[in-house]
């Protein structure tokens, strides 16, 4: 009995053996060396009322198989809201430096005039909330591409930072006076006034001072003319902020914009969000 269970134990050691671990071998079979646009310390605005100087950066540096012998070029495409996209630049070998880890480098920049010019947009095609989808598109000399769509969340959010794809959304501010109205709605909390807060809204160098004396809210609009070329909306602080709220409504004959809306605010010059 006992040299037939050895024999039995012995016959199936053997088949475990012979037997191939599927799986494993399907992975090594299938298992391909790709490469990887690394990104990192993405920055920038894109401002409606500054095209030129609204500029997105982000240093990219490439990974493959051959410590970057494999890039032939990355391509640099935009588009607007994820509609038809153009070519915006192709960068080559030359484009790109050895980095601190010894593989290529390059700080790429792109600001929303080129985006535009490249789209062949006017400024009555686009606005404030609209987004530049910046896709890039990385090609090795062997005829592999890698961009976007390849990327996986293991990529997306590992050491890599590979999302090949930026968005920027298009903000709107101003850098000088935009004609319309201002309506800044005022409450307070306790219903006693702001206690010597007020807004000060200076145009062309005139300050008018909006606040509310007393009462838990109040309404009052101002109005910028055509042609004026400077303004700002500055909140002065007084007893009791925390009691204070204030949004500002833009229309220039248009649909309300809200420009701003804050509890509790700071003192200072506040930054609108305004699109014509």
């Amino acid at each position: 009995m006992k040299k037939i269970i050895t024999l039995f134990s012995l016959l199936l050691v053997t088949v475990s053996c012979q037997e191939p671990d599927t799986t494993i071998n399907d992975v090594l079979d299938n298992y391909v060396t790709g490469a990887v646009l690394r990104g990192w310390n993405p920055t920038g605005d894109y401002n409606f009322f500054a095209p030129s100087t609204s500029i997105f950066t982000v240093e990219i540096e490439e990974h493959d198989e051959q410590n970057g012998a494999l890039m032939q070029d990355v391509q640099v495409y935009v588009a607007l809201n994820s509609g038809t996209e153009v070519l915006l630049r192709t960068l080559t070998t030359a484009d790109f430096a050895v980095g601190p880890t010894g593989l290529p480098r390059h700080q790429l920049t792109v600001t929303l005039g080129e985006s535009i010019a490249a789209l062949g947009l006017s400024s009555s095609q686009y606005t404030g909330g609209d987004v530049i989808n910046i896709r890039l598109q990385l090609n090795l000399t062997d005829g592999r591409s890698y961009t976007a769509k390849d990327a996986a969340s293991s990529l997306t959010g590992s050491y890599f930072k590979s999302p090949y794809i930026y968005n920027m959304t298009i903000k709107c501010i101003p850098t000088g006076a935009v004609a319309g109205d201002y309506t800044i709605d005022m409450i307070d909390s306790w219903g006693d006034g702001w206690n010597g807060a007020s807004i000060t809204v200076t145009i062309d160098g005139v300050a008018q001072t909006v606040g509310l004396p007393s009462g838990a809210n109040g309404s009052q609009t101002v109005t910028v003319p055509a042609g004026a070329t400077s303004m700002s909306f500055a909140y002065v602080s007084g007893d009791w902020d925390s009691e204070v709220t204030y949004t500002i409504t833009f229309n220039n004959g248009g649909a309300d914009q809200v420009a701003i809306s804050e509890t509790n605010p700071g003192a200072g010059v506040k930054v609108l969000s305004v699109c014509p």
